[in-house]
């Protein structure tokens, strides 16, 4: 009944008892959708328009369809036709960010395009004012496009090639800070990390200001608690080093916000 030769991406539905989880989906031309029944009634996904049809899809199974057209397609169960979804195609798609930004720094947006490559992707951003280009990127061979944005208030961002224009996607922008101490426990030294306001399971990393590295370094990564706190533990260093704490992106690299510098370490003997 499955066919698992998927092209481009895999994105899933839930079908439930009585509806379809997301009822909406946004993907690419070429993405495959895999609807997946988690009820325990049997169901179908019964494209509007004839388009494409399940045979009965029982608990715990699953069915697929590969988009290979732009448009938008309504469906719904043949069984309960009360449950309904739509997945809309598209030519270009921008991916949803992976955390907040901060005012005025530096933030990486990227996605996909059904284009040819080395094709031009303009990236326009509206923060209240209207949408005006404020980036260019290219379609690489894997149909992914990558730019850099700074913007300065939360911003909703669009990308356009040719009449092709990409569901908008909204860039929530905060401006954080992070708070940070040392306390030293014998051989022992813990930083303890707090951001405000709060971010629950943003990415912070603990930097080292290392001589040998020529500057600051990264020796601890975490994830913040529910409460927007966490605590790295290290080695007490032999001699005192200067520390500060970064919010990042969840790559650790893209750095969002930083707490001030602190000391760790063992005190120079008094002479």
């Amino acid at each position: 009944m499955i066919d698992h030769s998927m092209m481009g991406t895999a994105v899933g539905v839930s079908i439930l008892v009585a509806s379809f989880a997301p009822s909406h989906v946004d993907v690419l031309k070429g993405d495959t959708v895999m609807w997946s029944n988690d009820s325990n009634r049997q169901h179908t996904v019964t494209a509007v328009d004839g388009s494409f049809a399940s045979p009965t899809v029982f608990t715990g199974d699953d069915y697929d369809h590969a988009f290979d057209a732009s448009g938008a397609f309504a469906y719904f169960c043949s069984i309960h036709p009360f449950m309904r979804g739509e997945v809309d195609v598209h030519t270009l798609l921008l991916d949803k960010p992976a955390a907040p930004a901060s005012p005025n720094r530096p933030y990486p947006i990227s996605g996909r395009a059904a284009l040819p490559g080395g094709s031009t992707v303009m990236i326009e951003g509206d923060d209240g004012s209207g949408f005006r280009h404020v980036a260019d990127a290219t379609v690489g061979e894997d149909e992914q496009f990558a730019a850099t944005v700074t913007p300065a208030t939360t911003t909703t961002y669009r990308a356009v090639s040719g009449s092709e224009t990409a569901p908008a996607v909204q860039l929530l922008v905060l401006d954080r800070h992070v708070t940070a101490r040392a306390s030293r426990s014998g051989t022992r030294t813990r930083v303890r990390v707090k951001v405000a306001p709060a971010s629950p399971h943003a990415t912070v990393v603990l930097q080292l200001h290392l001589r040998e590295r020529f500057g600051w370094w990264p020796v601890r990564k975490l994830r913040l608690g529910h409460d927007s706190s966490a605590t790295f533990r290290i080695r007490t260093p032999a001699r005192r080093l200067r520390a500060r704490v970064v919010l990042t992106l969840p790559d650790g690299a893209t750095a969002l916000a930083r707490s001030g510098v602190l000391h760790v370490g063992r005190s120079r003997p008094h002479r």
